[in-house]
């Protein structure tokens, strides 16, 4: 036996929202020239064509599976379809909309197309689905489906049901065939996620960068739809709005920039212990106590290191490319390095006269100083200050630079 709360679970309602959202988006990356999509606004979904008519869309999820394990069948007593159909009634009937003439309903009608769209798996046993179409290719008049309609009515048990089903079965016949040959089934819908990207795939995106894309329009979408939804606005989208807020997304996508996914890093070792954090201590770049800051160097470091990981991992670029880079970058440092010391080492070889503490210190910090303000192109790719300085930090953290004049003799072992 469930216990309450088990019962009283929001997954459902979770799930049907992202459902909802997802197919949302799905329907958005399809939208012609003069077409716009709305979410909740006129229906669960509904899209406005550029001729004038529109598309409805109810959309039902549901976790229920059979003993096989496939998601259950649409059966033709679903209350799923019903209470469909009897919301659609509702909106078409609605006298508060205009619409308390037949005349008036069937034209709402012709300009519409209802959709209902699940998860739920079509069947040839559901007799509704299949007299619908059988209708819509001229087999069957309508006569044929209010008599089997009746019939349905009369063997179901159900109270609910039965009472959406009289109130299709009260509407006159020239309504009923407007109306089913406007009535659609998008069903075994799943998988909503891998048909967005496939859609974000057939805009021309490099299959690398599907993944970014997806990501960055999912992020601002939700994020529009959630402030829409907080001050009571209605999230209803223009093909051409769409194209001007979320082209560039798809842009860098089909260019041959590397991509940059500034995750969240976690670092759960001592932050002491990092060779290019002690090197930092050792000139007075960083206080003993700031353990924030040492924190913040560590994760421009990371997104540096992670960065080079996943972009060999993903194919994008070799490590011959990395070392190239590595290499290049350390004859950049070698350069400031020799600038930074060269009065120092001017007094050594001409004076045989040995620095001070402070000046090599200060020698030291001017050639970090020098090398934070490097920003690096990687493969014609620029990068920011963060992962600038992030990969020189990577390159004393290893250690192949440092900043001191004696580094070698303490650090590289």
């Amino acid at each position: 036996m469930k216990k309450f709360q088990d019962k009283t679970s929001a997954n459902d309602k979770s799930i049907g929202f992202d459902y909802q959202y997802y197919y949302f988006l799905y329907l958005l990356l399809g939208l012609e020239e003069g077409q716009a999509i709305g979410i909740e606004v006129k229906d669960d979904l509904h899209i406005d064509l550029s001729n004038g008519n529109q598309i409805l869309l109810q959309l039902k999820h549901t976790l229920q599976t059979s003993a096989s394990g496939a998601i259950i069948n649409i059966t033709e007593r679903d209350s799923d379809l019903w209470k469909t159909i009897y919301n659609w009634i509702n909106v078409i009937n609605d006298e508060n909309d205009g619409r308390k003439n037949m005349s008036d309903q069937i034209i709402f009608i012709e300009k519409t197309i209802f959709i209902l769209v699940s998860n739920k798996s079509s069947n040839s046993n559901n007799k509704f689905l299949v007299k619908i179409s059988e209708f819509n290719k001229g087999k069957l008049i309508i006569d044929d489906i209010v008599r089997y309609l009746k019939e349905l009515h009369s063997t179901t048990e159900s109270a609910e049901i039965k009472g959406y089903m009289s109130l299709l079965l009260k509407q006159p016949s020239k309504w009923l065939s407007k109306f089913f040959s406007k009535l659609h089934f998008e069903l075994d819908q799943d998988d909503l996620i891998g048909k967005v990207k496939s859609r974000i795939k057939a805009k021309q995106v490099k299959e690398t960068k599907i993944d970014d894309v997806f990501h960055a329009v999912d992020s601002k979408l939700r994020e529009e739809y959630y402030f829409n939804t907080k001050s009571l606005s209605k999230t209803l989208i223009s093909f051409e709005e769409f194209y001007k807020r979320y082209h560039i997304f798809f842009d860098k996508g089909r260019n041959n920039k590397l991509p940059i996914r500034k995750l969240p890093i976690h670092f759960d070792k001592p932050l002491k212990e990092q060779v290019f954090i002690q090197q930092l201590l050792e000139i007075y770049a960083i206080e003993e106590k700031a353990l924030d800051k040492m924190l913040t160097l560590t994760e421009f470091m990371l997104q540096m290191y992670n960065h080079f990981d996943f972009w060999e991992k993903d194919g994008l670029i070799t490590k011959q490319q990395i070392k190239d880079f590595n290499d290049d970058c350390v004859r950049k440092w070698e350069n400031t390095h020799e600038e930074a010391h060269r009065k120092i080492l001017l007094n050594i070889r001409l004076d045989n006269q040995q620095p001070e503490h402070r000046e090599l210190i200060e020698a030291a910090l001017k050639c970090l100083d020098e090398i934070k303000k490097k920003e690096l192109v990687f493969d014609e790719n620029p990068l920011d200050v963060e992962m600038s300085n992030g990969q020189f930090y990577l390159l004393s953290n290893e250690p192949r630079i440092g900043w001191h004049l004696n580094w070698e003799e303490k650090y590289k072992k």
